[in-house]
């Protein structure tokens, strides 16, 4: 009867254990700045995660400074619209690795919610080959960075996060995630106890996450200076945007078949070939802006959003698809910088005439900038393999093509 009855007491308490732990986090999730509809679905360790987050923020803020009047706590109308206006989402993490915060706009662009990520480690969602650039660039302690010893506050770089959302919109399982890459910009900052005996703060990394389109998302028409180019995986081209010939002078047979390297300026060549490594290795890249040669001599300002295009049957890269964006009109128009600005462009084989001209026949009611995607628009399930597997070899960038290119320039920047 006794070891009944302790069972039976035992049982009891640990009812009203739970009962108490219950209602402690019950407590806990409704003090959150949360909506009472949203607070009430969290499990615990949600709770945990979430609270954590919200106490490391709260204790940076007030590291920053940023802490609010009496004057200041009514919200501003105006701060809905600050997200919306971003092409990405915010990030804060700390040094750990941790996220802190995230805006709501999160689940917009990467499928997965603000709650499923606060708390959790980034490296949990980032792709393996990208662990070490973002473990350098959190590395705030001297001697901790493998690449540099004096590190700048101020970081550029592109991550491959999971990403839940298909080309269609669908959500899918986080187990059939695939990998959106980011171009992320952002500082690294330390902040300091809030009092003379309170411990740092610590360093937090503030980004904001911008994922590169997919060409097949792009909208047609395009704007007035912007055209599309396709080229194989030497970067020659293979199809070109009319478009080129009133921004650039060019005609798109001007294009066809010549390396993209012989109209990138000299003094751009070393940043479009970092840029380069990051879109073979990654899939997609946006430029910096660099310098487009233009016919005729001169140049004008340009940025790229580039994406591999993979084989859906042999995964492996068949083409690249530039996104260009014209940021200025022709510069220094009386100078040659170049060879290739004035040299005529080789007849090609006949082989490639012939084929040439099957395509424009078979496709002559069709607008040159609809003709570029046309295959793409079918086939859109090819643009999600980027990077489809770890350690894709990076094509080398310094081939027979590049070396011609820098025996034929003409730099005339002197003059």
């Amino acid at each position: 009867i006794n070891v009944v009855q302790r069972k039976v007491r035992s049982r009891d308490a640990a009812r009203c254990r739970r009962s108490q732990e219950t209602e402690v986090f019950y407590e806990l999730a409704h003090s959150l700045p949360l909506p009472r509809r949203i607070a009430s679905h969290l499990d615990k360790a949600a709770i945990m995660r979430v609270t954590l987050s919200y106490l490391r923020m709260n204790r940076l803020i007030q590291s920053a400074g940023l802490t609010k009047t009496p004057t200041e706590e009514t919200e501003n109308p105006t701060d809905a619209f600050y997200q919306q206006a971003l092409a990405g989402f915010i990030l804060v993490m700390t040094e750990e690795g941790d996220m802190v915060f995230l805006s709501e706009s999160v689940s917009k662009y990467i499928g997965i919610t603000q709650l499923e990520l606060l708390g959790q480690n980034v490296y949990e969602f980032v792709h393996p080959c990208d662990q070490e650039e973002l473990r350098d660039i959190l590395a705030t302690r001297p001697g901790v960075s493998k690449k540099k010893t004096e590190k700048s506050t101020e970081h550029n770089f592109f991550l491959r996060m999971k990403s839940t959302l298909t080309h269609t919109g669908r959500t899918v399982n986080i187990k059939s995630a695939s990998w959106k890459v980011l171009h992320c910009t952002g500082h690294m900052q330390t902040f300091s106890g809030d009092s003379e005996n309170a411990p740092p703060a610590g360093s937090f990394l503030t980004l904001l996450c911008e994922p590169i389109p997919h060409p097949s998302s792009v909208e047609f028409p395009l704007d007035s200076n912007t055209f599309l180019t396709r080229h194989n995986m030497d970067l020659s081209f293979t199809q070109c945007d009319g478009r080129v010939t009133e921004l650039i002078g060019y005609q798109p047979d001007d294009l066809i078949g010549r390396s993209a390297y012989e109209f990138y300026h000299a003094l751009d060549f070393d940043h479009v070939t970092r840029s380069l490594h990051i879109l073979f290795s990654k899939g997609q890249v946006c430029t910096s802006h660099y310098r487009f040669l233009a016919k005729n001599g001169g140049f004008v300002w340009t940025e790229t959003q580039a994406t591999v295009l993979y084989n859906s049957r042999t995964s492996q890269p068949e083409a690249v698809v530039c996104l260009n964006f014209i940021l200025s009109g022709v510069e220094e128009a009386d100078v040659v910088f170049s060879l290739e600005q004035t040299c005529e462009k080789p007849k090609p084989r006949a082989e490639k005439l012939s084929v040439l001209n099957e395509e424009e026949e078979d496709m002559e009611e069709e607008s040159s900038t609809a003709k570029l995607f046309l295959q793409m628009k079918e086939n859109p399930e090819d643009l999600l393999q980027l990077a489809p597997h770890s350690g894709d070899a990076v094509i080398s960038l310094t081939g027979a093509q590049n070396h011609a290119f820098l025996q034929n320039l003409n730099v005339c920047c002197w003059s």
